[in-house]
This record gives structure tokens, C-alpha cells and sequence, in this order.
């Protein structure tokens, strides 16, 4: 018998479980991108994402894009990524409209349904900030300020 097994069991449990709690892998998600192309968050494994709901219509949203956008043009280079998660039910056309006024560079992708709403448990918008940051990769981010 081996003295390590139990250990690398239990491990190995942890490390599959799935949910938006702290030490939890990301349930799978899915939405389409601006241009129609096919977005899956499984994709992005081993990168740190925030992911963002919002919508064309809410107030506080308008708000907070500019600053989104000026972590994503920060900190991109170094691996960051935001992605914007669109619940707009209008379709593509407002939102790519939003897109350019706002001159949002991060990908966005549309949730009509409101999946991501439903995976982070919410309905009220904009959600994420520290809320919707997901590791997507077992361990904990280095505390050095590097610049």
C-alpha cells in the first residue's frame, strides 16, 4: 500500500470540482463572439479572465467600461484578459454599436440567455470586478508588485 494514494485521491477530488467557489474549476461556458465565431471559456485554461456582464441599457455599466477597458489595455501584455458578456436580448447589432462608441478592444461575447448570470448565481448588472475573476488554474497569484 501506498503511503501517498489517499493524499493524491483527495487531491486529485479537489481539484475537479466545479462551481465559482474559491478553489473551484469554472463550470463550462460557452457564448458567441461579435462576429459569430464560437467562445468557450475552456479556452482560456491557465490564464487569468474577468469576466463581465453587462448590457447596452444599464447605466452603471456605461460606467465602468472605460476602466475595463483600461485594465484589459494594462495588463493584457501581461496576460490578463477581460471578456465582456453582452446579455443584451436585441441582438448583435446594438451591441457591436455600443462596442465602437465605447471603443471596447476586449473581446465580447452575447449571452441573451443569461447563462453566465445563472452560473454566478446573479441578476442584477453590471457584475465583476473581484466577483467574476476566475481562476482558471490550480495555485495563487504572486502578491509582488512587478509594475
Amino acid at each position: 500500500s501506498d503511503p501517498k494514494q489517499p493524499a493524491q485521491t483527495a487531491t486529485a477530488t479537489a481539484a475537479t470540482t466545479t462551481g465559482t467557489d474559491i478553489g473551484s474549476t469554472m463550470p463550462a461556458y460557452s457564448a458567441t463572439g461579435l462576429d459569430g465565431s464560437k467562445f468557450d471559456l475552456a479556452t482560456k485554461r491557465n490564464k487569468v479572465v474577468l469576466l463581465n456582464l453587462w448590457a447596452t441599457w444599464c447605466g452603471p455599466c456605461r460606467s465602468e467600461i472605460p476602466e475595463l477597458q483600461a485594465l484589459h489595455a494594462k495588463f493584457e501584455p501581461k496576460g490578463f484578459e477581460v471578456i465582456g458578456v453582452s446579455v443584451d436580448e436585441s441582438g448583435v447589432e446594438p451591441v457591436k454599436q455600443f462596442v465602437d462608441e465605447f471603443k471596447m478592444t476586449y473581446p465580447v461575447v452575447l449571452d441573451p440567455e443569461g447563462k453566465l448570470a445563472g452560473i454566478f448565481g446573479t441578476s442584477v448588472l453590471p457584475v465583476g470586478s473581484l466577483v467574476a475573476i476566475v481562476w482558471l488554474s490550480i495555485g495563487v497569484p504572486s502578491t509582488t508588485n512587478s509594475g
